[in-house]
């Protein structure tokens, strides 16, 4: 699909620049429990590991075949649960007020780049909504700028439940090095890459795939196989 060849590029982008902090220029190679634990923490892919010569494809069979989960298990594994929160404006807000396809994002409003994150979605609110998904903002902290209190989509607050709710998912909300991110919600589950920088160009016609995408499963005729499913970066 078009549509994931331009993730998976994105994605490999920003991996390829990570990795610049296991070796510098080419100094030290690291060992393969390194180059492991980079892939496991989302900030090396296996296509970069063999293109730098760091393991080859007897290792790289090897740890896919070992790692690989069904398409719907990985649709399992990323489901959210019941969760209770509020608003910016201290109304309810459930599972049940989530729509069926929408970017579900987490800002620091402390981070320098949480300005820049909401801008790109308030851009692009308009082309999502024309694609038939909606938005919704999650604050980690409290908004002292008042920035988001006139957001056109609906604005709540990271709590405990909702914490439990992400399930394997907490992890890459609540990572420290990464303040800000988000991904495409899909019927209850997370389908997307977890992306740190939303381009506003981009998401109306990422939501159009994911809403047709989201009809065909509906139908039953067109279920997502192992090489469809999104490609989810790993918790660690």
């Amino acid at each position: 699909m078009k549509f994931w060849t331009k993730k998976r590029a994105a994605a490999l982008g920003l991996a390829a620049v990570m990795t610049l902090s296991l070796t510098a220029c080419g100094e030290k190679t690291p060992s393969l429990e390194e180059v492991e634990q980079a892939i496991e923490a989302g900030t090396l892919t296996v296509e970069d590991a063999l293109d730098k010569g760091w393991v080859d494809q007897a290792w790289a069979d090897a740890y896919w075949e070992e790692s690989s989960v069904p398409a719907v298990s990985k649709i399992e594994a990323n489901r959210v649960g019941e969760f209770t929160t509020t608003t910016l404006s201290g109304e309810p807000f459930t599972r049940e007020d989530l729509g069926d396809v929408l970017l579900f994002a987490f800002v620091d409003p402390a981070s320098e780049e949480a300005g820049a994150f909401y801008d790109a979605m308030t851009a692009a609110w308009d082309g999502v909504q024309e694609a038939g998904a909606g938005m919704v903002l999650c604050l980690k902290g409290e908004d002292e700028s008042g920035r988001f209190a006139d957001a056109p989509f609906p604005v709540i607050l990271y709590n405990d439940s909702l914490k439990e709710a992400l399930g394997n998912n907490r992890g890459m909300v609540e990572d420290k090095d990464v303040p800000n991110t988000a991904s495409w919600y899909e019927n209850g589950s997370f389908l997307s890459a977890w992306m740190m920088a939303p381009d506003a160009e981009e998401l109306p016609e990422d939501a159009a795939s994911f809403v047709a995408m989201g009809q065909e499963g509906s139908t039953g005729d067109n279920a997502p196989s192992d090489s469809d499913a999104a490609p989810m970066v790993p918790m660690g």
